[in-house]
């Protein structure tokens, strides 16, 4: 009887976690698209590119986020006070070591030509790395123990503290050091809230064995972790280092209003299908059903907005960042077009977990991080900016393909029949995108907002009626299974798909 109540417990704090979570995560997406815009408008493109930048040749330099230190910790059980203060000790140590190769390497920067900010946002970023290491052992504590009513807060508590911190600093004209203080900000807030939450206090401690364990573990996911840097961060390299700091800016804003339409769907997908998809593992059949579920959910909802904001890209750049950021438009139509396929391969990343089979993973991100580095090259050299995004393209469709190589080969997936209705729908939007380009929409010659709503209104209309029209019945189907992971329930659909 005990055992079956502790059971109902934690699955009562689960639920009521994916709805601590779900709830912050959305009220991050608000408070950031707000941040997004109030920044764009106070700061230069030469800005936000130096920080791009710094991120990325931190994130060489940086050990401590790419050993899987935190999975480790969830993994071991029981959470003892060797475990505690063996990751604390390690993430400082690495964070600590991070700090001192950012400081050595800055003369070299400055020797190989980049700029002093550039070299400056990589020791600022790798010391803001200090701060944050500094919380993850009393947060991973409280997510550890199904905690997230004391962690969310804190999250969001902290991060609208650094948004606000980083407009006011960029109000009072400092530039590229308002984000990072930002971002400092955020780090130091969360450490300290964490560890006020989780009723513990930070010990150090060196035990030989659980240190051992920890990296051991760590050790096999640095691979894909050092892949997933250069799949996501090494196109901002490129056009930093190729073309300049100021396309970067450019690129990175378009980049950053890309993700918009995949994150209203992904904060659900990634906090329920891993442990979804684990508890079907030896289910194939009503396995596939669930992943192809959650792949049509994903298309459904980002497709139409993505390919809204391709539609009106110029004036969408204009009614957000103002005139003086219209060469974003460019690269934002290249990149929200590839910002639906992350959260698919993604979804499929939780899958191969799930499975047993996380080389697949990391064989799919080597993968496109080589195709990456093989193809966007070349097109920088060729092409500038415009090259790159097309090489993020082609890295894409290589983890695309390989990516849906290994789930068919996993479970029984009739992929054609699951994204029908999504292609088709895709179809008629893009014919709906041709329209208002060719014609320049019915809402030609409206003020800006009106005009953006009303031909995003139109591209994302041409979608659902022909999906609505393709899906039929199964649409009430997929409605409750939404509704099943908002409420952090998910069952899988009963009967086959369509």
């Amino acid at each position: 009887m005990m055992a079956d109540e502790e059971l109902r417990q934690a699955a009562s704090r689960a639920v009521r976690g994916v709805a601590y979570v779900l709830a912050s995560s959305y009220t991050n997406m608000g408070m950031g698209f707000v941040t997004t815009i109030l920044l764009t408008r106070l700061l230069a493109p030469e800005d936000f590119g130096a920080v791009a930048l710094g991120a990325f040749l931190l994130g060489l330099l940086d050990v401590r986020t790419k050993l899987g230190l935190d999975y480790a910790f969830m993994h071991r059980q029981p959470t003892t006070e060797d475990l505690v203060g063996s990751h604390l000790s390690l993430q400082l140590g690495l964070a600590g070591l991070g700090l001192a190769l950012a400081g050595a390497v800055r003369p070299l920067l400055l020797a190989l030509g980049y700029s002093p900010q550039v070299a400056s946002a990589v020791l600022i970023l790798a010391l803001v790395g200090l701060l944050e290491a500094g919380g993850t052992t009393a947060r991973n504590l409280l997510e550890k123990d199904l905690r997230f009513g004391r962690s969310t807060p804190v999250v969001t508590g902290a991060l609208a503290a650094s948004y606000a911190t980083s407009i006011v600093l960029a109000w009072r004209g400092f530039g590229y050091v308002s984000l990072l203080v930002g971002n400092a900000v955020n780090a130091g807030l969360g450490t300290l809230g964490f560890w006020l939450f989780a009723g513990a206090r930070p010990r150090l401690r060196l035990e030989r064995s659980t240190l051992l364990f920890l990296l051991r573990y760590g050790a096999a996911l640095a691979l894909g972790s050092y892949a997933t840097i250069f799949v996501l961060q090494f196109d901002n390299f490129l056009v930093g280092t190729l073309v300049g700091v100021a396309t970067l800016g450019y690129y990175e804003r378009a980049y950053k209003v890309a993700q918009w339409p995949t994150g209203l769907v992904t904060h659900i997908v990634a906090r329920v299908s891993l442990p979804f998809y684990a508890r079907l593992q030896g289910d194939p059949p009503r396995l596939a059903r669930a992943f192809g579920m959650t792949l049509w959910l994903i298309a459904a909802v980002a497709l139409p907005l993505a390919l809204a904001i391709f539609a009106t890209a110029p004036d969408f750049v204009r009614l957000l960042f103002g005139e003086a950021w219209l060469p974003t438009a460019l690269y934002l139509r290249f990149l929200v077009a590839y910002s639906v396929i992350r959260p698919l391969l993604d979804d499929a990343g939780a899958l191969f977990v799930a499975t047993g089979h996380p080389e697949k993973a990391t064989a799919v991100q080597v993968a496109q991080a080589a195709a990456l580095i093989a193809t966007a090259t070349p097109l920088t050299l060729a092409f500038q900016a415009r090259g790159t995004a097309v090489g993020v393209g082609l890295a894409f469709l290589v983890g695309v393909a390989l990516t849906y190589r290994y789930v068919t080969g996993l479970i029984p997936l009739p992929l054609g029949q699951v994204l029908r209705g999504p292609a088709l729908g895709t179809g008629a939007a893009l014919l709906a995108v041709a329209w208002v380009a060719w014609t320049g929409g019915p809402a030609r010659g409206w003020p800006l907002l009106p005009r953006v709503l009303a031909h995003g209104a139109c591209v994302a209309g041409a979608f659902y009626i022909v999906l609505a029209a393709c899906e039929g019945r199964a649409l009430g189907e997929r409605a409750r299974f939404l509704w099943g992971l908002l409420l952090g329930r998910p069952a899988p659909a009963k009967g086959g798909e369509r």
